[in-house]
């Protein structure tokens, strides 16, 4: 099932409403470099085949019983393949889906001319069967587009532990490689949404002092979202002329700032993948400077989609940033910021605008167990809640700015440590009646 519209507390300014989605120039959470331009008209993002040389379909294969899209290829166009250039990151998920251990030990992730995906069904956990179902989307979409199979990446995205038809996958993705065309990136993130309430994507123009190029992405994801690598399906593309170790290098270090920093539920997904291909079709080949600025407008362009997944949170009405600094090293500000964000008390109060600083101040805590803070600072919407780890004062000024702060739609919560110098930052969203609800009768 989809999730349907959002109702919980500040519903008006949550999901397909929030900033971050709506008007990202006024959050104060995304922030794109002076020399990447925003491309998003008013009819929508044209998302990964705003980049020169890409095309792309969504269609309905039958594969979801709502009888919504379910199957999409992106591609780089015929006359840019020998050009075409790639790299990816997956999920760390022990029980990876099939369509994440053929693109690990069968497909040439260097070299991808195209990439299938599929939502209704997860294709994990479904053993060898599984693979061979993985095996013909990939061969039913790479026989269309003529081109070796190894060089078609594969996604899919639903429920877990179901067996698919390999023929009827794919036939489903010739298809969906017969149906591709130029503009064609917002058809494709229809096609591999599940319980998301709107489409992800945004698209750049990128001013490099070689020249200008192109950066797209769509994406999908809405729960089971934890910072362990991405937990989600994505494809960003570009028409930078690029070498496949660049590429690797700047999605990696795009994902640990972005992806890796954003959390729903703390639910690590099994088929979790951002593959990101190059079409060269600019004629632009960045230099160090150029790579410096493109990697930076990239890892601004994934942050929004991931704050677009926060807010969209099966439910969610808030995007919230935890900062936890004055840490002895990264490892332990990520451990505090995490075990913040994954609260359930934590979350709740959020949805229900309470500023109940306790239960941020009791999830820190026990993620440090048998440690004292006598150094510690709070600040809760701007607003100093404890000091030297005790209650601070509050003045009734102060009191309304912390009561109109928790209504707006973006949080900030400030956790000084004073242990060290490291810190962390994690965005999370807030959880409601609604997130219950979807999880309770979600069976794609």
């Amino acid at each position: 099932m989809s999730a349907g519209d959002n109702t919980g507390p500040g519903s008006a300014v949550g999901g397909a409403n929030h900033p971050v989605v709506v008007a990202p120039r006024a959050s104060r959470f995304v922030m794109f470099p002076e020399w990447a331009r925003l491309e998003e008209p008013a009819a929508g993002s044209p998302g990964a085949t705003y980049p020169l040389g890409f095309v792309a379909s969504g269609i309905v294969a039958g594969l979801k019983e709502s009888g919504k899209p379910d199957i999409g290829v992106l591609a780089v166009a015929p006359e840019w393949r020998d050009k075409a250039a790639s790299a990816a990151v997956f999920t760390t998920n022990a029980f990876a889906a099939a369509p994440v251990v053929v693109n690990r030990t069968e497909t040439d992730l260097a070299h991808l001319q195209a990439v299938v995906m599929s939502s209704g069904n997860a294709n994990a956990c479904t053993g060898a069967p599984g693979l061979a179902v993985a095996r013909a989307m990939q061969k039913g979409c790479a026989e269309v587009l003529g081109v070796p199979a190894r060089n078609v990446g594969l996604g899919q995205t639903g429920i877990i532990g179901v067996q698919l038809d390999p023929a009827k996958l794919e036939a489903a993705a010739r298809k969906a490689a017969e149906a591709v065309k130029p503009g064609g990136g917002p058809e494709f993130d229809r096609a591999i949404m599940t319980t998301d309430r709107f489409p992800k994507m945004t698209a750049l123009e990128v001013a490099l002092p070689e020249g200008t190029v192109r950066l797209g992405v769509c994406a999908k994801g809405a729960g089971m979202i934890s910072p362990a690598m991405a937990t989600m399906l994505c494809v960003v593309t570009t028409d930078a002329e690029l070498s496949p170790d660049d590429m690797q290098s700047l999605i990696t270090t795009a994902a640990d700032g972005s992806f890796n920093q954003a959390t729903v539920d703390g639910e690590m997904s099994t088929n979790d993948s951002v593959l990101f291909l190059s079409s060269g079709a600019s004629g632009v080949k960045p230099g160090a400077e150029g790579l410096s600025r493109l990697g930076a407008a990239l890892e601004a362009m994934l942050l929004r989609i991931a704050l677009m997944m926060v807010a969209d949170g099966e439910g969610a009405t808030k995007v919230i940033r935890v900062v936890a600094e004055g840490a002895e090293d990264e490892a332990q500000a990520k451990k505090v910021a995490r075990a913040i964000a994954d609260s359930p008390l934590v979350k709740t109060c959020m949805n229900g605008q309470d500023p109940n600083w306790g239960r941020i101040i009791s999830s820190a805590g026990a993620a440090l167990a048998g440690r004292h803070l006598p150094d510690s600072k709070l600040h809760l919407c701007g607003v100093l809640t404890v000091q030297g780890g005790a209650a601070a004062p509050v003045s009734a000024d102060d009191r309304e700015k912390l009561h109109a702060g928790m209504k707006d739609p973006e949080i900030e919560i400030d956790l000084e440590l004073g242990l060290g110098t490291a810190s962390a930052v994690v965005f999370f969203a807030d959880m409601g009646h609604e997130y219950v609800v979807v999880n309770a009768e979600y069976h794609t």
